[in-house]
């Protein structure tokens, strides 16, 4: 079985494994058949509740209710005896040794009882306590509510120990003053935060909240055909598809539902199918890069229909614009954007919802666009700010399109968003484990690829330094032709560095590493010559698996000459009485051109090689030989298999031409200085 015959049974079953793997994941809930927004007309007939249904609180009015029961929940404290009797045991130990009157000894336990008796609390945790609110004081199991006024501070109970004293006989107070005894040193709090408790207790009111309002009993009028869709009636019709969607369900037939479901996601699936098809169709010519997409795919809308199962609102941290800069490092945007779309289209069908769906295509967007310039680095906190701004601008937006007012805009878009912003950021990173797994070449890779000091460009350099100079002249050349057609700049630079690395092995032999005065070909016979400059593709080939440079690159090494032939050393064979039907001796073994980016490098590589030949650098003869070039690798059918427009080889050749006539300018001559006499 040949490769193609194997490619025409492996795409579609790939295509069809990926259907089912996201068919299986959908949510098997029928939709609810409204479509409806605040501040705008009921579209369909009148509506009438087919059954009771309780009408359910908004989020804003369960967090005020929350926000209430916190703000007024009565805190728990513990009363503790024991630090009570401690107090008095070391008082009355203090108290013998300085010799106290029994009958002043009793009053002032006394004392001190009294005022542990109401409860003493630490003074900080006494301001912070609500007066409306008090405390409760738990003894035992038993707890008992108290207003603040009913116990003491530490200050306030040092104070009224103070002010009891004061009540005593002055012979008293003497004695009392002459024992040297610090008597407000044994008031200490004896009520104590109960944390266990008062969580347990706030945590069982919060839960007895209720989460409805009233009834819409059967046959009751919901909404009238043409009328506003109001702030209440928005509710009565969201509660109604609550009650739809947990209770009541779906209750047509479940095959049905899956066949739509399938329907819609083949539908999905071949609009991916029709942008690869339009925009890169020698991506479908390519089993990983199928796979790599359709995995993306897959991994979009199985992993949010997953999640949403779980819990609904976990959508708002999927961080969705990361599956954009996956495949964006990857693919030109171009591709990569629309299949973004594409991937983010069944989130209508799993939500029942657009606004998911829009706001991650803005943020999306926004994404591919500031990671062009923000993508490395801490640079990319740079970009997760920007996106998270897209999410957030994108949702405020949609608030006061059924709002009209920034009331009710709840703070919880701020976490999940700024969530989901930082996720894009650290899943990110998973770009160089799938340049990995599918042998996918990143754009970080690319730009360490087209460092010149890495060790296969400085082995170049080193062994071949003319052949260097070429390929950067090459490299230059290439990436401008490509920044004007909307091809990959960088990697024509990159594939144009290292198109020529074959020379490395016989230097010698090409032109631009030559010393003047000898030529070895000199010596050699037209056929070996060929021969020996011909092997430099497959050399290259064998140089760039040992440097482990990835497949993409070696494509340019393959396909820089094509099918073409060494003329110079074929004609000299002709002249030399050699057979001219012995072609292949003198052609290329390479593989033709399949993309721009193929095409760019190979006529950038044929005219600059050319135009060294030029004996006079003058406008007319370098257009002269660009127009020859790009013209021969066009007759010779050399570019047949390429993806590129005859407008874009006319934009390649005006730009070729004016590169090369900067190069190579006339300079200024310089006279020479007569001597002086």
């Amino acid at each position: 079985m040949t490769k193609k015959e194997k490619e025409k049974i492996l795409i579609p079953l790939i295509f069809i494994i990926a259907a089912v793997l996201i068919v299986i994941s959908l949510p098997r809930e029928g939709q609810f058949k409204y479509q409806f927004q605040k501040g705008s007309p009921w579209m369909y007939e009148n509506l009438d509740a087919s059954f009771d249904f309780p009408i359910l609180k908004t989020d804003e009015e369960l967090r005020t209710e929350r926000d209430k029961i916190t703000r007024n929940f009565t805190p728990y404290f513990l009363l503790k005896p024991d630090i009570e009797a401690e107090q008095l045991r070391s008082f009355s130990a203090e108290a013998e040794q300085a010799l106290l009157p029994d009958e002043i000894l009793s009053k002032l336990l006394s004392l001190y009882k009294n005022i542990y008796s109401r409860g003493i609390l630490d003074d900080a945790r006494f301001n912070e306590l609500n007066p409306e609110t008090g405390l409760a004081v738990v003894h035992g199991k038993m707890a008992d509510k108290k207003p603040l006024t009913d116990i003491f501070s530490l200050t306030a109970a040092k104070e009224a120990f103070l002010n009891g004293i004061e009540k005593f006989s002055r012979s008293e107070s003497a004695i009392i003053v002459a024992s040297g005894i610090d008597l407000t040193i044994f008031l200490t709090p004896n009520l104590l935060y109960d944390e266990g408790t008062t969580h347990a207790v706030q945590a069982s009111s919060l839960q007895d909240i209720s989460l409805t309002k009233g009834i819409v009993h059967t046959g009751q009028r919901i909404i009238s055909k043409g009328e506003v869709v109001t702030g209440y009636s928005e509710q009565i019709l969201n509660s109604l598809r609550a009650e739809y969607s947990t209770k009541i369900g779906f209750s047509g037939n479940i095959i049905l539902l899956i066949i739509g479901q399938t329907l819609w996601i083949i539908l999905s699936l071949f609009l991916i199918f029709i942008l690869i098809k339009a925009i890169s169709p020698q991506i479908l010519q390519r089993i990983p890069e199928i796979v790599f997409i359709l995995f993306l795919f897959v991994l979009t809308v199985a992993g949010a229909a997953l999640l949403y199962k779980i819990e609904p609102s976990f959508l708002y941290l999927l961080p969705f614009p990361v599956i954009v800069l996956f495949m964006d490092s990857f693919f030109p945007t171009r591709l990569s954007l629309p299949l973004y779309i594409v991937f983010l289209i069944p989130l209508a069908i799993i939500t029942d919802s657009y606004q998911l769906l829009l706001i991650n295509i803005m943020a999306g967007g926004v994404a591919v666009f500031v990671f062009k310039f923000w993508g490395s680095g801490w640079q990319q906190f740079m970009s997760a700010l920007l996106v998270f701004f897209a999410y957030l601008i994108s949702d405020i937006s949609f608030h006061l399109i059924s709002e009209g007012s920034f009331e009710q805009l709840s703070g919880m878009i701020f976490k999940n968003y700024g969530m989901a912003s930082i996720l894009m950021v650290a899943s990110y990173p998973l770009v160089f484990l799938f340049e990995k797994i599918f042998g996918f070449v990143s754009l970080s890779r690319l730009r360490d690829l087209a460092d010149t000091g890495n060790k296969a460009l400085r082995e170049l350099s080193e062994k071949a330094p003319g052949t260097m100079q070429h390929s950067l002249q090459v490299a230059n050349l290439a990436e401008m032709a490509a920044r004007n057609i909307g091809a990959n700049a960088l990697l024509c630079r990159v594939g144009a560095l290292y198109h020529d690395i074959g020379k490395i092995n016989n230097p010698q032999y090409f032109t631009e590493n030559q010393t003047a005065g000898f030529n070895p070909h000199s010596l050699l016979n037209p056929r070996e010559s060929a021969r020996i400059i011909i092997q430099h593709v497959e050399d290259g080939k064998n140089i760039a698996k040992k440097f482990g440079l990835p497949v993409l690159i070696t494509d340019f090494i393959e396909t820089h000459h094509g099918r073409t032939r060494t003329e110079a050393f074929y004609t000299a064979w002709c002249n030399e009485g050699g057979d001219p039907e012995n072609v292949e001796d003198f052609t290329y073994e390479g593989q033709l051109p399949t993309t721009r980016e193929h095409v760019v490098v190979m006529l950038a590589d044929a005219v600059e090689a050319a135009c060294r030949s030029l004996k006079d650098y003058t406008p007319e003869n370098i257009s002269a030989m660009v127009d020859k070039m790009v013209r021969q690798q066009v007759s010779e059918e050399q570019l047949q298999n390429a993806d590129i427009t005859y407008r874009e080889l006319r934009k390649i050749k005006e730009i070729l031409n004016v590169q090369i006539q900067e190069i190579y300018h006339s300079r200024i001559t310089y006279p020479k200085r007569k001597r002086l006499k």
